[in-house]
Protein backbone atom coordinates (compact mmCIF):
# COMPACT_ATOMS: atom_id res chain seq x y z
CA UNK A 1 0.00 0.00 0.00
CA UNK A 2 1.35 3.51 -0.12
CA UNK A 3 -0.72 5.35 -2.65
CA UNK A 4 -2.13 8.71 -1.68
CA UNK A 5 -5.72 7.46 -2.01
CA UNK A 6 -5.18 4.34 0.10
CA UNK A 7 -3.56 6.32 2.88
CA UNK A 8 -6.37 8.89 2.75
CA UNK A 9 -8.95 6.10 3.13
CA UNK A 10 -7.04 4.70 6.12
CA UNK A 11 -6.93 8.16 7.69
CA UNK A 12 -10.64 8.76 7.10
CA UNK A 13 -11.45 5.39 8.65
CA UNK A 14 -9.17 6.24 11.58
CA UNK A 15 -11.07 9.47 12.10
CA UNK A 16 -14.15 7.28 12.58
CA UNK A 17 -12.41 5.43 15.46
CA UNK A 18 -11.25 2.49 13.33
CA UNK A 19 -8.24 1.33 15.32
CA UNK A 20 -7.34 -1.30 12.74
CA UNK A 21 -7.09 1.34 10.00
CA UNK A 22 -4.87 3.48 12.24
CA UNK A 23 -2.69 0.45 12.97
CA UNK A 24 -2.29 -0.14 9.23
CA UNK A 25 -1.42 3.52 8.78
CA UNK A 26 1.18 3.20 11.53
CA UNK A 27 2.57 0.01 10.03
CA UNK A 28 2.86 1.57 6.58
CA UNK A 29 4.33 4.96 7.54
CA UNK A 30 6.44 4.17 10.60
CA UNK A 31 9.56 2.74 8.87
CA UNK A 32 10.01 5.65 6.48
CA UNK A 33 9.17 8.22 9.18
CA UNK A 34 11.69 6.58 11.51
CA UNK A 35 14.47 6.66 8.90
CA UNK A 36 13.67 10.30 8.16
CA UNK A 37 13.62 11.54 11.77
CA UNK A 38 16.82 9.62 12.65
CA UNK A 39 18.58 11.60 9.92
CA UNK A 40 17.39 14.82 11.56
CA UNK A 41 18.15 14.10 15.21
CA UNK A 42 20.78 11.33 15.00
CA UNK A 43 19.30 9.39 17.95
CA UNK A 44 17.25 6.24 17.36
CA UNK A 45 15.72 6.11 20.85
CA UNK A 46 14.63 9.72 20.69
CA UNK A 47 13.32 9.18 17.16
CA UNK A 48 11.22 6.27 18.38
CA UNK A 49 9.90 8.35 21.31
CA UNK A 50 8.99 11.25 19.03
CA UNK A 51 7.19 8.96 16.60
CA UNK A 52 5.22 7.31 19.38
CA UNK A 53 4.30 10.77 20.65
CA UNK A 54 3.27 11.80 17.13
CA UNK A 55 1.02 8.79 16.58
CA UNK A 56 -0.59 9.22 19.99
CA UNK A 57 -1.18 12.93 19.37
CA UNK A 58 -2.64 12.28 15.92
CA UNK A 59 -4.94 9.57 17.28
CA UNK A 60 -6.16 11.83 20.07
CA UNK A 61 -6.78 14.81 17.78
CA UNK A 62 -7.92 12.94 14.67
CA UNK A 63 -11.40 14.43 14.59
CA UNK A 64 -10.12 17.97 15.07
CA UNK A 65 -7.53 17.51 12.30
CA UNK A 66 -10.16 16.57 9.78
CA UNK A 67 -9.58 15.38 6.22
CA UNK A 68 -5.99 15.18 5.02
CA UNK A 69 -5.39 15.21 1.27
CA UNK A 70 -1.82 13.86 1.38
CA UNK A 71 -1.51 11.80 4.56
CA UNK A 72 2.11 10.82 4.05
CA UNK A 73 3.21 14.43 3.57
CA UNK A 74 1.19 15.51 6.60
CA UNK A 75 2.86 12.89 8.82
CA UNK A 76 6.33 13.78 7.51
CA UNK A 77 5.73 17.50 8.06
CA UNK A 78 4.40 16.80 11.57
CA UNK A 79 7.38 14.69 12.62
CA UNK A 80 9.78 17.22 11.13
CA UNK A 81 8.22 19.99 13.24
CA UNK A 82 8.36 17.82 16.35
CA UNK A 83 12.01 16.96 15.73
CA UNK A 84 12.99 20.57 15.13
CA UNK A 85 11.09 21.70 18.23
CA UNK A 86 12.87 19.03 20.25
CA UNK A 87 16.26 20.19 18.94
CA UNK A 88 15.44 23.82 19.80
CA UNK A 89 14.23 22.81 23.25
CA UNK A 90 17.41 20.84 23.97
CA UNK A 91 19.55 23.75 22.73
CA UNK A 92 17.71 26.18 25.04
CA UNK A 93 18.25 23.84 28.00
CA UNK A 94 21.94 23.54 27.17
CA UNK A 95 22.30 27.31 26.87
CA UNK A 96 20.57 27.77 30.23
CA UNK A 97 22.82 25.18 31.83
CA UNK A 98 25.91 26.77 30.30
CA UNK A 99 24.81 30.20 31.50
CA UNK A 100 24.34 29.05 35.08
CA UNK A 101 27.18 30.18 37.28
CA UNK A 102 29.09 27.34 38.84
CA UNK A 103 30.06 28.09 42.40
CA UNK A 104 33.75 27.68 42.92
CA UNK A 105 33.71 26.09 46.33
CA UNK A 106 36.70 24.31 47.63
CA UNK A 107 36.61 22.64 51.00
CA UNK A 108 39.67 22.40 53.15
CA UNK A 109 40.82 19.08 54.58
CA UNK A 110 39.77 20.27 58.04
CA UNK A 111 36.23 21.07 56.85
CA UNK A 112 35.93 17.66 55.20
CA UNK A 113 37.17 15.89 58.34
CA UNK A 114 34.79 17.89 60.56
CA UNK A 115 31.90 17.10 58.25
CA UNK A 116 32.75 13.38 58.27
CA UNK A 117 32.98 13.37 62.08
CA UNK A 118 29.67 15.21 62.35
CA UNK A 119 27.99 12.75 59.97
CA UNK A 120 29.39 9.78 61.89
CA UNK A 121 28.12 11.22 65.18
CA UNK A 122 24.71 11.90 63.71
CA UNK A 123 24.45 8.37 62.29
CA UNK A 124 25.51 6.88 65.62
CA UNK A 125 22.90 8.91 67.51
CA UNK A 126 20.20 7.98 65.02
CA UNK A 127 21.06 4.26 65.29
CA UNK A 128 20.87 4.47 69.09
CA UNK A 129 17.46 6.11 68.90
CA UNK A 130 16.23 3.61 66.30
CA UNK A 131 17.28 0.71 68.50
CA UNK A 132 15.47 2.32 71.46
CA UNK A 133 12.12 2.18 69.59
CA UNK A 134 9.65 -0.60 70.47
CA UNK A 135 10.27 -3.78 68.47
CA UNK A 136 7.15 -3.44 66.30
CA UNK A 137 7.92 0.18 65.40
CA UNK A 138 11.53 -0.76 64.64
CA UNK A 139 10.36 -3.56 62.34
CA UNK A 140 7.89 -1.29 60.55
CA UNK A 141 10.47 1.51 60.18
CA UNK A 142 12.93 -1.00 58.74
CA UNK A 143 10.40 -2.26 56.18
CA UNK A 144 9.22 1.25 55.31
CA UNK A 145 12.51 3.11 54.97
CA UNK A 146 15.16 0.43 54.49
CA UNK A 147 13.20 -2.05 52.37
CA UNK A 148 11.16 0.71 50.65
CA UNK A 149 7.81 -1.04 51.17
CA UNK A 150 4.65 1.00 51.26
CA UNK A 151 2.17 0.89 54.14
CA UNK A 152 -0.21 -1.45 52.31
CA UNK A 153 2.57 -3.99 51.73
CA UNK A 154 3.68 -3.75 55.36
CA UNK A 155 0.08 -4.23 56.47
CA UNK A 156 -0.19 -7.40 54.39
CA UNK A 157 3.17 -8.76 55.58
CA UNK A 158 2.52 -8.13 59.28
CA UNK A 159 -1.18 -8.98 59.20
CA UNK A 160 -2.24 -5.69 60.78
CA UNK A 161 -4.53 -2.92 59.58
CA UNK A 162 -3.22 -0.28 57.20
CA UNK A 163 -4.05 2.50 59.67
CA UNK A 164 -2.03 0.73 62.38
CA UNK A 165 1.01 0.76 60.10
CA UNK A 166 0.52 4.47 59.41
CA UNK A 167 0.16 5.16 63.14
CA UNK A 168 3.32 3.19 63.98
CA UNK A 169 5.33 5.03 61.33
CA UNK A 170 4.02 8.37 62.57
CA UNK A 171 4.78 7.57 66.22
CA UNK A 172 8.28 6.27 65.41
CA UNK A 173 9.20 9.29 63.31
CA UNK A 174 7.76 11.65 65.94
CA UNK A 175 9.72 9.86 68.64
CA UNK A 176 12.92 10.11 66.62
CA UNK A 177 12.33 13.81 66.06
CA UNK A 178 11.72 14.42 69.76
CA UNK A 179 14.57 12.37 71.13
CA UNK A 180 17.26 13.13 68.58
CA UNK A 181 18.79 16.39 69.61
CA UNK A 182 19.71 17.35 66.06
CA UNK A 183 19.57 21.00 66.99
CA UNK A 184 22.19 20.40 69.71
CA UNK A 185 24.46 18.70 67.16
CA UNK A 186 24.15 21.56 64.73
CA UNK A 187 24.87 24.14 67.43
CA UNK A 188 27.92 22.20 68.67
CA UNK A 189 29.59 22.21 65.27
Amino acid sequence: MNTIDELRVLWDNSRNDDEHAFALLHQDLYPSLFAYVVKIIKDEDLADDLLQELFIKLWQTKTAIGTIVNVKAYFFRSIRCMALNDIKSRQRREVKLDAMPVPELEFSKEELMMSAEFDAGLKHLLLLKLNALPAKQREIIHMRFYQDLDCTQISDIMGIRYQSVVNHVYRAVSSLRETCAFSELYVAS
